[in-house]
């Protein structure tokens, strides 16, 4: 599914998987939880070195590197799938490049 999207704030997620975003579906009005995990420099990185069981300093380092989303911008989003635990929804979405 793709979504026309503003991202209203980013953080990297704790586990060092991904971006953790707030997005703003322009078309449906709506606000969902997301996880960026493809389409930022550097995360490609990171997610390979969490993969190969990296160490925490050099999670952090990688993690410092990741270019993070711009903010307020309508952006093309790839969603990829619906992750649920609890009732908890999040959104897990690639980051398209702008046409």
């Amino acid at each position: 599914m793709y979504m026309n999207a503003t991202i209203l704030d980013a953080q990297m997620s704790g586990f060092f998987d991904g971006v953790d975003v707030n997005l703003y579906d322009l078309d449906e009005k709506e606000t969902y939880k997301g996880q960026i995990v493809e389409g930022l420099g550097g995360l490609a990185e990171l997610r390979q070195l969490k993969k190969q069981n990296g160490s925490p300093d050099a999670l952090e380092q990688a993690a410092a590197q990741v270019e993070m989303p711009p903010l307020m911008q309508p952006l093309p989003v790839a969603v990829r799938r619906v992750k649920v635990n609890k009732g908890f929804m999040k959104l897990v979405c690639r980051l398209e490049p702008a046409q």
